[in-house]
């Protein structure tokens, strides 16, 4: 459905997404944090119960909430693949309906890079930056999207220098490998204090800064994927890399997120103390937020170009989105009807920092969340799971031996079968010299002051993340 744009006061539309957020870890979803800001949130607006991330960990998921489409579709896994010319992203379609547009994330340099068409792009540690976008006294609408970075590993409330941050990392996954009992309550523990600290610290001086000029404010409050400390590693398996918290094993914990919309236009503000059942899913939250915003989604195709792109045939006739709006049933105070959801993850995943070229090796693990369990298929070692409702493992081996005990199941291997052979694969790796400068004015990043100048320090810590080779 075509959103309509409503003619009225200013609106700021703040999108939060927090790093390895997983959905139990906030008060309003039963966890331990202590987060009255956001349980206010979700109090004040409409939760959904049952959201589920597109894929496993950071790069792919954001592709999808950004595009609306499964990542294996796009063909996106790493910040230096490049990206599909011509396709919309939730920048371009806020862009092209009027708002400025202003990105902040915790690697500015690559992340969304390759679209060439991100807004003015910031770091998102510094929170004054942030502030300063929901504040500016421009007199245009404003998206302001945060990837929320202190969340994840290694559980720090401040900006550090890569080579101890890659230490620290080092230092946990190890602790965690040689005595799990111990360790896992410990750093389950840091976590949530990254946690309160975001809902305590910077949480209200973003809310803040959003109202201060009187506008009308649409928040989504949502997390790229979940997180885990080995509880939900199969048995046999130990921590051994951060792909082992989350994007290589596609548990409950580490796929089920957070997602609250709340405030609004005054003229069509979100329903309050709304809990919506059914499964929203990843692809679902970019156009979800256009339609709350009266925005047009996914709007005129890019017309971005640059040697960052790869024509994949994307035109008016051939664009293939995966999301729906949820806007409809939001209103109604309706749950969607979806019955199952689909999370991927890529190769590196599993091996860590291998890319392969081919689109069915490059996107090799698939799950289906769905009310009789969950089902995790590798279609590289042929290996099934199969969790319960509750997310217990109860079986995995080869597909070849649980095809019988898996009838329930059936069409969610069918599914996954079905996703793995519209796969595509990346194009070749991008040379970092051809991404634009975060220098340049398009950008509004001063890269000095950013303290991105020491390039081979971030790109070991992309590496280490998997977000590079």
């Amino acid at each position: 459905m075509v959103a309509r744009i409503v003619v009225c006061a200013r609106v700021i539309v703040l999108m939060l997404v927090v790093d390895s957020l997983r959905a139990d870890a906030p008060g309003f979803g039963g966890g331990e944090a202590l987060t009255p800001g956001l349980d206010a949130l979700a109090r004040g607006g409409t939760l959904y119960e049952e959201a589920i991330c597109s894929a496993g960990w950071t790069v792919p998921s954001l592709t999808a909430i950004a595009t609306g489409t499964f990542p294996h579709r796009v063909g996106v896994a790493r910040w230096r693949h490049p990206f599909p010319a011509r396709r919309p992203t939730l920048f371009t379609a806020f862009a092209a309906a009027g708002f400025e547009v202003h990105s902040f994330f915790h690697n500015p340099r690559w992340a969304f890079a390759n679209t060439q068409a991100r807004g003015t792009v910031g770091d998102s540690q510094d929170a004054e930056a942030v502030c300063a976008a929901l504040r500016a006294p421009s007199g245009a609408d404003r998206l302001v999207f945060v990837h929320h970075w202190w969340t994840h590993l290694p559980y720090r409330t401040e900006a550090i220098p890569r080579a101890p941050w890659r230490a620290l990392c080092s230092e946990i996954l190890g602790q965690l490998a040689q005595d799990p009992d111990s360790q896992r309550p410990r750093w389950r523990r840091a976590y949530l204090d990254t946690v309160e600290y975001l809902d305590s610290e910077l949480l209200p001086r973003y809310l803040d800064a959003a109202h201060s000029g009187g506008d009308d404010v649409l928040l989504c409050v949502t997390a790229d994927h979940g997180e885990n400390w080995g509880e939900s590693v199969p048995v046999g398996h130990e921590v051994g890399h951060i792909y082992d918290l989350h994007g290589r094993w596609l548990t409950d914990d580490t796929t089920r997120v957070p997602l609250v919309f709340a405030g609004g236009r005054r003229t069509d503000p979100v329903p309050a103390g709304h809990r919506l059942s059914g499964y929203a899913r990843g692809v679902d939250f970019a156009p979800t937020l256009c339609d709350l915003a009266g925005v047009p989604w996914p709007g005129p195709l890019s017309t971005a170009q640059g040697c960052t792109l790869i024509d994949r045939g994307v035109n008016e006739h051939t664009l293939r989105l995966d999301g729906e709006s949820l806007a409809v049933g939001l209103r109604l105070g309706v749950g969607t009807d979806r019955d199952a959801a689909m999370t991927v993850t890529s190769n590196n995943a599993i091996v860590p920092a291998k890319y392969p070229r081919g689109a069915a090796r490059m996107w090799r693990r698939y799950s289906v969340r769905s009310r009789s369990g969950r089902y995790v298929w590798d279609g590289v070692d042929r290996t099934r799971h199969e969790q319960d409702g509750a997310g217990r493992l109860v079986s995995m081996g080869l597909g070849s031996r649980l095809r019988s005990a898996l009838s329930p199941g059936r069409g969610a291997w069918t599914e996954m079968r079905a996703a793995r052979r519209q796969a595509v694969g990346p194009g070749a790796m991008v040379d970092k010299d051809q991404f634009p400068g975060l220098g340049d004015e398009d950008t509004g990043l001063d890269e000095a002051a950013a303290g991105l100048e020491r390039d081979e320090d971030l790109e070991a810590s992309m590496r280490m993340l998997g977000y590079m080779e």
